[in-house]
């Protein structure tokens, strides 16, 4: 008789994890729905794009029209686009325990976001956040959805589901590189009423009596990055400060943005008791890019007098220009010793073939002597007239000229590079260069680079400099970027750079991007 107890408990024992048995279901290979939706400031969705039946989406966005949205309550605001993938299995819609993984990691939102109701696992759907960056990228995510039916009873079963699904965000705005401009010159249209000139960061507004508003008051010459007039069709904006400081708009401005002529446009003079005007910047911008000056502080002074030069005079007694070459003589005042904005005139004994004259400046036309005199007249004060000046015209247009147009610049990534009398190790060295200096190149052939100077250089030791020698912004794709202490994997790693991350490139090196600070990144996950 206890023997056939102890049987029969065995019996029901063995049957127990018979009839409990958790059963597993395992789905994946399917194509869903995705939509992609902008998060703006308050948290609302605004639909980008969407897709069926898919795993992949593209998402254009202009990037400068996104929110700048709140994260997390200790994270940097961001702009964030939320991505929903649906076509999850019915069954989740009745399941229990589900947990949602992205990537291994949980599905959740930092504490304080903006966006946080809309993250989550709903019925059938996921909703999870990316950022929008101005590069744009593309990343796979592997989505896991686990979830339990029936728990508990004799017919549950855990369903996992995982879902493959790629997300290509492209950035829709366009950008032009920033460069810096400087004054040439400025000077005032009307000396009788003010005069004008600057002084290291001022520009000083000289009123000869009591300062007044004048139209057209001042004319200011501008030259690009490169020290050159602007050649191109050149816009200036309306005059701004930097961190909108002081009543900009009451001292300088300009009625509306205009198109420079011969690099110089002119500007209106508002003045006021008690106007200041700090920090201004003047922008001008071409079809490719932004300049900006540097910031000005405006100065503006009343009845001030201008000193009398008690006569003016050339700097230079004579002076040899190619035909074509431009030339802006050097006038000064005799008393004062300062340089004066005289009128150049042709003299009397000038062919006028020869040269031509355009307010200051002086054009080679043919060749030939020619001779010139200034006029200048001081604010309510006399005309002054100089001697005569000899200007020779020689034969050779200014344009065949080659100083500044034949071979790129470069800069040097060796520690020390020899400089040699030929292209080989076989020749003389000659001199040397240390890292971080720039040449001009000529040519590059068998692995050697001409200099302008006549001397050769390994090639391999130069990496072009960009955007004519200034720093170039782009910015990190991947995920996690190495940068390395030269340009090449066998060098030795130094750091990492996350996606979105803006770096200045300071030239290239093959496939390698040389960074402000002389480290390097592969080139191949950068990005303007």
């Amino acid at each position: 008789y206890s023997l056939a107890i102890v049987l029969a408990l065995a019996m029901v024992l063995c049957m127990i994890p018979a009839a409990f048995a958790t059963r597993y279901e395992s789905i994946s290979n399917k194509s869903y729905g995705m939509i992609a939706y902008a998060v703006d400031e308050n948290g609302n969705l605004d639909e980008l794009t969407s897709d069926d039946a898919v795993n992949s989406l593209t998402v254009e966005y202009n990037y400068e029209d996104l929110d700048e949205v709140v994260t997390g309550r200790y994270t940097s605001d961001r702009k964030m686009i939320l991505i929903n993938v649906n076509g999850f299995d019915d069954d989740f819609a009745n399941a229990t325990d589900i947990s949602v993984k992205i990537d291994g990691n949980d599905l959740e939102v930092n504490d304080g976001a903006v966006y946080d109701q809309h993250v989550r696992f709903e019925d059938d759907f996921v909703v999870f956040p990316v950022e929008a960056t101005k590069s744009g990228y593309s990343d796979t995510y592997v989505i896991e959805v686990e979830g339990t039916i029936n728990a508990g009873t004799d017919n549950e079963t855990v369903i996992t589901e995982t879902a493959k699904v790629t997300v290509r965000l492209e950035n829709t705005s366009e950008y032009k590189n920033a460069k810096t401009a400087t004054i040439s010159k400025i000077e005032s249209t009307d000396r009788q009423v003010l005069d004008a000139y600057i002084v290291g960061s001022k520009i000083y507004l000289d009123f000869v009596d009591e300062y007044e508003a004048v139209e057209d008051a001042i004319e200011i010459t501008f030259k690009d990055n490169n020290g050159d007039l602007f050649d191109v069709v050149t816009w200036a904006e309306e005059v701004e400060s930097k961190d909108g400081k002081g009543a900009v708009n009451s001292v300088i401005s300009i009625g509306e943005e205009t198109k420079l002529s011969d690099s110089k446009t002119k500007y209106d003079v508002n003045v006021k008791a008690g106007d200041e005007c700090k920090e201004i910047v003047f922008t001008l911008q071409t079809a490719s890019a932004i300049y900006e000056t540097k910031a000005y502080d405006v100065v503006v002074r009343e009845d001030i007098k201008e000193a009398d030069p008690k006569g003016i005079y050339f700097a230079e007694s004579t002076k040899t220009i190619k035909i074509g070459e431009e030339y802006t003589p050097v006038v000064l005042g005799v008393a004062t010793g300062k340089k004066v904005d005289a009128t150049i005139i042709p003299g009397d004994r000038t062919d006028r073939q020869v040269i031509d004259c355009d307010g200051d400046t002086v054009i080679g036309t043919q060749e030939g002597v020619a001779y010139i005199t200034a006029e200048y007249t001081p604010a309510g004060g006399k005309l002054y007239e100089t001697n005569a000046m000899k200007i020779t015209v020689t034969a050779g247009n200014v344009e065949d000229d080659d100083d500044d147009k034949d071979g790129k610049t470069y800069m040097v990534t060796a520690s020390s590079l020899r400089v040699r009398s030929g292209a080989g190790t076989n020749f003389s060295q000659i001199g040397s260069l240390k890292n971080g200096a720039t040449v001009k190149v000529e040519s590059i052939a068998n692995g050697w680079a001409k200099l302008e100077n006549g001397g050769y250089v390994s090639a391999q030791y130069l990496a072009e400099v960009v955007d004519n020698g200034e720093a170039q912004t782009m910015y990190v794709t991947a995920r996690t970027l190495n940068v390395r202490k030269g340009p090449g994997t066998s060098y030795a790693k130094v750091g990492t750079l996350s996606r979105g991350t803006a770096v200045q490139v300071v030239g290239f090196s093959g496939n390698w991007a040389k960074l402000s600070n002389g480290y390097y990144v592969s080139t191949s996950y950068l990005a303007k």
